[in-house]
């Protein structure tokens, strides 16, 4: 019984030895070695190409989000330019104002607007045909003399009183004009 025993205990051995013997065999193989180095390397590329798609989607996201935020901060800063130019536009005028109001004395200005008040009556009326109405100046003519009459000094109510016409026209014309 003992030799039998021995003689299986062999031949497991020695079944054990080839099993083993092509089992490493297979293992250490280069074909096994180069499909398991390209599977892990497929493996990384398939890893780095999700990857590299995500940041790209986030980066386009943003990229259009910064051309959105672009756009609106344009259209603000023009917005303020024009504000800031009508408010210079504004100042000037202003301060043309001022300083035309201080270099005439109110006795130079009294003068003054006797002798243009004179100015304006001595125009000659044009004669007019029968069949022919008076006409009432022209918006723009209008606009002109009224700016010409404050150039020549004359005061906003005696200008209206001049003219015919209510200050609040006079003042809303001169404005437009400026």
């Amino acid at each position: 019984m003992a030799l039998i025993l021995s003689a299986l205990a062999f031949l497991f051995s020695l079944f054990s030895f080839f099993f083993l013997k092509s089992y490493l065999k297979r293992r250490t193989n280069k074909e096994h070695i180069l499909s398991e180095a390209r599977d892990e390397v497929d493996q990384i590329s398939k890893i780095i190409n999700q990857a590299t798609e995500r940041d790209i989607s986030l980066i386009e996201e943003r990229q259009q989000d910064l051309k959105n935020l672009l756009k609106e901060t344009e259209k603000r800063i023009s917005v303020y330019i024009k504000e800031v130019e009508r408010t210079q536009k504004a100042e000037e005028v202003h301060i043309k104002l001022n300083s035309e109001k201080k270099k005439k004395s109110s006795a130079e200005e009294y003068k003054e607007l006797g002798k243009n008040r004179y100015k304006i009556k001595e125009q000659p009326d044009l004669p007019l045909d029968a069949d022919e109405q008076p006409k009432e100046p022209s918006d723009k003519a209008l606009n002109e003399q009224i700016i010409s009459l404050l150039h020549s000094g004359f005061s906003v109510p005696l200008i209206a009183s001049s003219l015919k016409i209510s200050i609040a026209e006079v003042e809303m014309r001169i404005s437009n004009e400026v």
